[in-house]
């Protein structure tokens, strides 16, 4: 039990039914809501310990003595409401306010008057008891606000008003009764005296949140009424009639009911046996009445009672006041046995006040498994106290946690390696958060064999179910916790709370047992590759795969990621640009049959390519056609040698083994080629340059031609250097062509220290025969890796923009020198053009921005 607080009023928390305590979800704050000792404002308690201790939160003050006060209601957004009546200027006043409050802060927001009808100077004689409840938005801040009052019109009939309000974003209160259409009042005639209804919303069965709030009214005095409106998207619909579930009560205060999740349940003093409790709830359709009727109350006829619910199971809990003594006392109902509990003591010390009904319990236990109980006794001053009755559940059924550690299944159904340790881990919950686990079970099946159950004083599987103590969520199985071959395995765990209960078993955690299967990158063949192009390809072997993912990091930075492509392709270009003289690293996994992933394979490359010659661009407006003139100019690549086309003759070319002659029967670029025929007797044939030209020693070169063969055979190309007075090597290729076909070979290579001159070779060596006949065309030297200009693309800008915010590529694959006419420029606007060749070496010129 735990001291909310003191307070001089002979009935400080009365009429028994009327909730003034309620829990927050956020953070799981208990609050109260009392009169103050005038009592002329609300005072505002907290507990964050769950009602051991309480502490004053804030307060506020009414205009005049508050002569009725409502239950607490918290939202589902963590804000407090609270209703009250007063007697101002001969009306009685109904007023709604909101609070807003933490753990930690408190604030009593503005009230707003819904009804003030004129009570004659006679203070009650229209309205009296007062319920609320809230439908809000917590993300827009936005909510419906529900106020029913008790309703007298001094003709012997009384019953039930509704009002409602507005609250906007802001927090702005505003009455809106138009929120209900229909009917908003019904009257009957009953015996005279408070009148204190209670409501609630469709909810969920937390108290809270709903798909649909239809609303639930119960009222009466000498009769237990009850009410729906039904909610259709904005508005409540009042029917013209009420449901009377009981006639010839005892005069009541107030109409103890509630939403369980599944039905309207109402409580009150059975008037067929008197030292009972009528228990009755309403159908979710409004159609069927249930009653049932508690056993006989130790103190003998109830005077009055209230009712609360097990949020968890449905089933409820009664609290009442007999006669012979003013001590709370409680029953259960068992839902699932249909049967009743015995009556028992909330507290054995006497509740105060006229009646014994200075008492109230939230309305259901969820959120801690409790239900919470404000209690009243005498004393000078009188006491306030909070008793927390604990509910015991079982635990809920665990959950598999996936992906929670390096060893841990990342889905159910995935491959494992079995050469690694295994995480098992699992989530514990209990309705009573403050519940945890004792011990645990776990079972294993594989296949379709039988049921094992691990044993973890030894590690060991054993044919009965084994209990295993310990608060820790998982287990680790050490590494050959199966064979690779073995069929799936299948697990499920179960856990016991503190007080020895047993959940279910889990659903079962699917495992395969697998063996990762590693790829071999074969391209780039080896570490600190130099790569010669601006996008990077890899190519592997694997003897199992269906699944492949690529990376390509600079330094411990990703800078692309293919994510896992499906399928058995063993080769992939990665679409990102890599920056010449940079290191990279290319990344690969693969999965294997069973979906289990490779090590990681890595391969590092240098990038060192040589851009093609940046284009120019010369836009020019043709204002009369309306359009923009854009001229790509791609300059020149430098040729050394001499001759490398042979449009004319083959001056400046010798061979060695053979015939050589222009000829017009195959060209790749002109109309004429260099054509190479064996003799047929010789070993080798060569076409090679006469003489040696001037070179640089250290200056990289490249030899480029373009070759057409009969047949399909290898072709040697060769650089040889020369010192002066001799030959001192070559860089060279052999490389096989397809017939028929243009084929281009590139040999590059750094002319040697010593070298002063160079000479260019093109042969076929195996004695090959006359009938091997080698086209050449575009035999050229040029300076180390320059590509030859496939296209261009051109992109515009606004003028003066720096940024890429405005850039549009309006044009790709534009030929090598060539006109495009840009028709998509508007009038008025200044634009900059620049161009982009792309190299056939896959790398990119980009030219300057010219207006």
């Amino acid at each position: 039990m735990g001291s909310v607080t003191t307070s001089t009023l002979t009935d400080p928390l009365g009429p028994a039914g009327v909730s003034r305590i309620d829990r927050q979800e956020q953070g799981g704050v208990l609050w109260a809501a009392l009169l103050n000792n005038t009592p002329t404002g609300v005072t505002f308690y907290r507990s964050t310990n769950g009602g051991a201790s309480w502490s004053t939160a804030g307060s506020f003050t009414a205009p005049s003595t508050i002569l009725d006060l409502s239950g607490l209601h918290i939202t589902s957004g963590g804000e407090l409401w609270i209703g009250y009546r007063t007697n101002e200027n001969s009306e009685d006043r109904i007023y709604i306010r909101r609070c807003v409050g933490t753990a930690t802060t408190f604030t009593a927001g503005n009230a707003l008057i819904v009804a003030q009808p004129a009570n004659g100077g006679v203070a009650a004689s229209v309205h009296t008891g007062v319920d609320l409840t809230v439908v809000g938005d917590p993300a827009t801040g936005t909510a419906r606000v529900v106020v029913a009052v008790g309703t007298a019109l001094g003709n012997g009939t009384a019953g039930v008003s509704i009002y409602a309000a507005n609250q906007a974003a802001n927090g702005t209160l505003t009455s809106y009764n138009a929120a209900v259409t229909g009917k908003r009042q019904w009257l009957y005639t009953t015996t005279t005296g408070r009148i204190t209804p209670q409501m609630d919303i469709e909810h969920w069965g937390g108290g809270k949140g709903a798909n649909v709030p239809h609303l639930w009214v119960a009222f009466g005095r000498g009769e237990l009424r009850c009410v729906k409106l039904a909610w259709n998207g904005s508005t409540w619909s009042g029917p013209t009639t009420t449901v009377q579930i009981k006639a010839g009560l005892a005069a009541q205060d107030c109409m103890p009911a509630r939403w369980d999740g599944k039905r309207f349940i109402m409580a009150v003093p059975n008037p067929d046996t008197t030292d009972t409790v009528l228990m009755a709830e309403r159908d979710q359709a409004n159609s069927k009445t249930t009653t049932r009727v508690t056993p006989s109350h130790p103190t003998g006829v109830v005077r009055n009672c209230t009712i609360s619910y097990n949020s968890e199971n449905g089933d409820f809990r009664i609290y009442a006041v007999g006669t012979s003594s003013a001590v709370l006392y409680f029953v259960d109902f068992n839902r699932t046995a249909g049967t009743w509990t015995s009556w028992s003591t909330v507290t054995a010390t006497a509740i105060t006040g006229t009646g014994g009904t200075n008492y109230g319990v939230r309305h259901e236990s969820y959120g801690n498994a409790r239900y919470d109980v404000l209690t009243a006794h005498s004393g000078s001053p009188n006491t306030i106290a909070s008793t927390h009755q604990v509910l015991t559940y079982a635990p809920n059924t665990p959950a598999w946690v996936y992906g929670s550690t390096a060893n841990s299944l990342p889905a159910n159904g995935s491959p494992m390696n079995v050469g690694a340790a295994l995480d098992l881990v699992w989530s514990f919950s209990d309705p009573d958060p403050a519940d945890s686990q004792s011990a645990w079970a776990l079972s294993r099946q594989i296949g379709a064999g039988a049921l094992s159950y691990f044993r973890a004083s030894d590690s060991t599987w054993q044919a009965s179910e084994q209990k295993n103590s310990g608060a820790t969520t998982s287990r680790t199985l050490a590494s050959a916790w199966a064979t690779h071959t073995d069929a799936n395995y299948t697990y499920k765990v179960k856990v016991w709370d503190a007080g020895d209960l047993a959940s279910l078993y889990s659903d079962g955690l699917v495992v395969v047992p697998s063996t990762p299967v590693n790829p071999t990158i074969t391209a780039p063949a080896t570490d600190g590759t130099t790569w010669t192009s601006d996008t990077v390809s890899i190519t592997w072997t694997v003897t199992e795969q269906t699944a492949f993912r690529i990376n390509l990091l600079s330094g411990s930075d990703v800078l692309y990621d293919s994510g896992w492509q499906g399928g058995t392709a063993t080769t992939f270009t990665i679409p990102a640009t890599v920056a010449d003289g940079s290191g990279y690293t290319v990344r690969l996994w693969t999965r294997n049959l069973e979906g289990l992933q490779s090590a990681a394979v890595d391969r590092t490359v240098v990038v060192d390519y040589v851009e093609p010659p940046t284009p120019t661009v010369t836009p020019t407006a043709m204002q009369a056609s309306g359009l923009i003139r854009v001229v790509v100019a791609n300059p020149p690549i430098t040729v050394y040698n001499t001759n490398p086309y042979f449009e004319a003759n083959t001056s400046g070319w010798a061979v060695a083994g053979g015939t050589i002659a222009r000829s017009t029967a195959h060209a790749h670029e002109g109309v004429a080629s260099l054509l190479l025929t064996p003799s047929g007797a010789a070993a080798t044939v060569e076409a090679y340059t006469t003489g040696f030209v001037a070179a640089t020693a250290g200056q990289p070169y490249t030899f480029r031609p373009w070759l057409r063969c009969a047949v399909a055979r290898s072709v040697r190309i060769a650089i040889v250097w020369w010192n002066g007075t001799s030959e001192t090597g070559d860089s060279n290729v052999s490389e096989a062509v397809a017939a028929n076909t243009w084929t281009q070979l590139e040999a590059t290579g750094v002319a040697p220290p010593g070298t002063v001159g160079w000479r260019l070779g093109v042969s076929m060596s195996g004695s090959p025969p006359n009938t091997h006949l080698l086209y050449i065309d575009e035999a050229r030297l040029m300076p180390g890796g320059t590509p030859d200009v496939l296209s261009n693309d051109v992109v515009r800008r606004h003028a003066g923009v720096t940024d890429s915010s405005t850039d549009v590529t309006i044009v790709r694959g534009l030929p090598v020198n060539a006109t495009f006419d840009d028709w998509a420029a508007r009038s008025g606007r200044a634009y900059e053009y620049r161009a982009l060749a792309r190299g056939a070496n896959g790398t990119t010129g980009a030219g300057a921005w010219t207006a």
